[in-house]
């Protein structure tokens, strides 16, 4: 099951499921993440999961949504995807292993380091430790 990794401008860090069709993203309540900032829209945007991939629909938000780095609309969601709403951080993660605090603040913050996690944990001639190169 795919996770967000949640860095917000405010230094706090929290990891969450992705599960259903839709996961919308927004400051409002009924929201399936709610991120509490005056940067996000109401309803934000929404991760939709067509049964093949997952895509990422800014939903006419006011300061926009970014796929690493570049202003989307819509975009399809692929492992490692630096997902940038107002003044928060998202990792989008097809890995389901649970990462410590520590480690998903680095996956945010420092570029490369998804390589790295995933590497660590493969043989060094292993394709799989050269799949992921995120920089």
């Amino acid at each position: 099951m795919p996770r967000l990794i949640i860095l917000t401008k405010g230094g706090r860090i929290r990891q969450v499921s992705v599960s259903g069709r839709l996961t919308t993203i927004g400051r409002n309540e009924g929201n399936s993440l709610i991120i509490d900032s005056e940067l996000i829209s109401r309803q934000h945007a929404v991760i939709d999961w067509d049964g093949d991939h997952y895509a990422l629909m800014d939903a006419g938000s006011r300061n926009g949504t970014f796929v690493n780095g570049l202003r989307v609309d819509r975009q399809k969601l692929r492992n490692g995807d630096m997902i940038t709403m107002g003044d928060c951080e998202i990792r989008f993660l097809f890995d389901t292993r649970e990462l410590s605090e520590a480690d998903a603040l680095r996956l945010v913050t420092i570029p490369g380091t998804l390589q790295a996690l995933d590497a660590a944990k493969q043989p060094p001639s292993s394709p799989a430790a050269k799949r992921f190169a995120f920089a």
